[in-house]
């Protein structure tokens, strides 16, 4: 009876033993990155009825020409794809990681640490993305001439209406971008929103060589930091519609360091603060100096508060939002629906 019993201790310690190991394996495997696949699928290739004849996809793989691309065949990363007006098609990084892309577009994935990480450096097009819930922070990035998305999950929008490093056009806003579910953060070029969550937008008006960048509020309330230069804390400033934050930049002869003026502006035009500095003077340096600093009068009653704009009156037109705009999820591969963005 009593080696029975002891027999039991035993068998149930060590079974004790074991589920303990399990959990820690088993968490220890979740905690793993996501592996994305070792190539790159292109999928659903499809033209619209208006294309023009011979629109097509083309793709340079590392070291070799350009070919025209053929759908469910996957290509190495480094690969340069380009889409000519009226393409449309899905490129796979994984099956919960991808991104429908319309033409004209130009972009190039690359991958690291074993295809733990994945870049996707876009220089032109529509992009409706699916990044897989499960990814950890800085694991599926969107790099693009004004900055880098950065922790995503879920799904977004980015529109590059121009390869913005050679734009020689003032005042158009050809950059966008939405959070439709899941989150982003975005290191931008002097600025960085972080904590983007469903239903925020934004759009960017650069001017070339990003001498000028013209930030816009669209949907939802974005977290900025504006970084004031040397060992000055960032200036915090939340985008809502209609809001702004206007960026001059020069770089002087002989420097690489570029001088920035930063102005911010409530919905209802009234300047926030407006400050200039010196990037990167290092250690030491206090650069930034806070030139001005104006608060918005005390709102009367029935008046917007600071930041807050009238969605439907202050944007009007296709740049209005409602209810309606955050409801179902678009068919990803038709629907790129530049209005509700922009």
């Amino acid at each position: 009876m009593i080696r029975n019993a002891m027999f039991t201790v035993a068998f149930g310690a060590c079974a004790l033993g074991a589920a303990a190991l399990f959990a820690q394996e088993s968490t220890e495997a979740e905690a793993q990155p996501l592996r994305f696949e070792p190539m790159v699928r292109v999928l659903n290739l499809e033209r619209d009825a208006d294309a023009a004849p011979g629109a097509t996809l083309r793709v340079k793989a590392p070291g070799g020409t350009a070919r025209e691309a053929v759908a469910y065949k996957a290509y190495p990363y480094g690969s340069t794809f380009e889409a000519d007006e009226g393409v449309r098609f899905r490129v796979g990084f994984s099956n919960l990681t991808y991104a429908v892309v319309r033409g004209p577009a130009r972009f190039t994935p690359k991958a690291a640490d074993e295809w733990r990480k994945v870049t996707l450096e876009a220089q032109l097009g529509d992009y409706n993305l699916r990044v897989d819930d499960r990814s950890l922070p800085g694991q599926f990035e969107i790099a693009t001439p004004l900055g880098t998305f950065t922790d995503m999950a879920g799904m977004a929008r980015l529109h590059l209406g121009k390869d913005l490093a050679a734009n020689e056009t003032v005042g158009e806003e050809d950059f966008s971008f939405r959070t439709l579910s899941g989150n982003a953060v975005f290191k931008g070029l002097h600025y960085t929103m972080s904590g983007m969550t469903q239903a925020n937008a934004f759009a960017s008006a650069d001017t070339q060589g990003f001498v000028t960048s013209e930030v816009t509020g669209r949907l939802g309330e974005v977290k900025m930091e504006l970084p004031m230069g040397g060992n000055n804390a960032p200036t915090p400033f939340s985008l809502t519609p209609g809001a702004q934050v206007k960026i001059a930049r020069a770089k002087p002869k002989g420097s690489d360091n570029w001088v920035v003026s930063v102005l911010t502006l409530y919905a209802n035009g009234q300047a926030q603060n407006y400050f200039c500095y010196v990037e990167g003077r290092g250690e030491g340096f206090a650069t930034g100096e806070l030139l001005a600093e104006v608060l918005p009068p005390e709102p009367e009653e029935g008046d917007l508060l600071d930041g807050e704009g009238d969605l439907d009156g202050d944007l009007g037109g296709d740049d209005a939002f409602d209810d309606a705009s955050l409801g179902d999820l678009p068919d990803e591969m038709t629907d790129f629906d530049d209005g509700a963005l922009l």
